[in-house]
């Protein structure tokens, strides 16, 4: 006599083996695609007026084009959407499963705010473009008059869900080149996050430590300007190594300097009187902070130190992030 374990694995292996092809449906995930900034001073608005995304997959397959514009271009203000908060862009896109590379392209600004454009707190509404045009491995876009964020970083869809953060960092990828009519956003700025394995990190600046900053600095290197900013470095490390924003520029040779992965403004809160700091979508592992209350001064795109007005006060590590936690530092006075 069959136990009815063995009757149920016979009949598993028949179906398997049944009269049909014997194939199977191909695998699928749900791809969603949002965008989150970290903020600059100088603008009021920052709009980017999305229009397409376009996906290559790593084994061959047909590339899936996402057209943005059905209705108008998907515009989004990146300065509304700091920290942890972010705008979707593509919502549950059924993929099959496998590796892809990915660019994102917005159209670029007309000096109107039709289209992708900077307000600007000297300027007013200027044109905004990406500094980076042409196809996404050989797959073209569905206009020229748009800019392109290539994330070259193959990455992969999974079965079930799969949600990424093209997050940027405008305070070291916005430049207003000289010479040139508005303002554009380099590429290598943006950075393609799957929040399964991204955390945030939060915390205030406190008051003693804001205004010993603020003393200290006036006294140092005799400025009347502030700016307060958390720098977020990989790794565990202290102020020796901590390196500004320097964009191609780079460190001088035989610098131990590190360039910072983010930047986040720290900003008073209104509600509870304090200032406050966040760093969203954050992959997991180890790092640093460096507090400087004269970013003003560490222009993005060369090299600062104090001859130039620049340092830092105070760093914090180990910063310890975990996927979908929130870890807490606090920007205390450090005796």
């Amino acid at each position: 006599m069959i136990k009815p374990l063995s009757i149920i694995s016979l009949a598993l292996l028949v179906a398997g083996c049944g009269g049909s092809s014997g194939s199977s449906s191909p695998q699928t995930g749900q791809f969603s695609l949002a965008v989150s900034d970290a903020p600059v001073e100088q603008a009021d608005e920052v709009v980017l007026f999305f229009n397409e995304v376009v996906l290559v997959p790593q084994d061959g397959g047909d590339p899936i084009q996402i057209d943005l514009s059905e209705g108008g271009p998907d515009s989004v203000d990146l300065l509304d959407y700091t920290g942890s908060n972010s705008a979707t862009l593509v919502n549950s896109q059924t993929l099959a499963v496998g590796e892809y590379t990915m660019c994102l392209y917005a159209l670029d600004g007309d000096g109107s705010q039709q289209l992708s454009y900077v307000n600007t707190q000297d300027q007013g509404v200027v044109p905004l473009r990406v500094n980076s045009k042409g196809s996404c491995q050989g797959v073209q876009g569905n206009t020229q008059a748009a800019g392109r964020i290539f994330f070259n970083q193959p990455f992969t869809i999974n079965t079930g869900i799969n949600n990424f953060v093209a997050e940027f960092n405008l305070r070291q990828g916005l430049v207003d080149p000289q010479g040139q009519e508005g303002m554009f956003i380099k590429p290598t700025a943006v950075q393609l996050v799957n929040e399964a394995g991204a955390g945030n990190i939060a915390g205030v600046l406190d008051e003693v430590q804001r205004e010993a900053c603020e003393a200290d600095m006036t006294s140092l290197l005799d400025v009347s300007e502030f700016s307060h900013v958390a720098y977020l470095f990989a790794g565990e490390r202290d102020r020796t190594t901590m390196g500004d924003l320097v964009g191609d520029a780079g460190y001088p040779d035989g610098s131990s300097l590190v360039a910072p992965v983010a930047t986040a403004d720290i900003t008073l809160d209104e509600a509870s009187g304090e200032y406050r700091y966040e760093f969203g979508f954050i992959g997991e592992g180890t790092y640093s902070i460096g507090y400087s209350c004269v970013s003003n001064f560490d222009l993005p795109e060369s090299h600062e130190t104090e001859e130039q007005d620049f340092t830092f006060y105070q760093h914090y590590t180990p910063v310890l992030v975990q996927p979908g936690l929130t870890t807490v530092q606090d920007l205390d006075p450090i005796l």
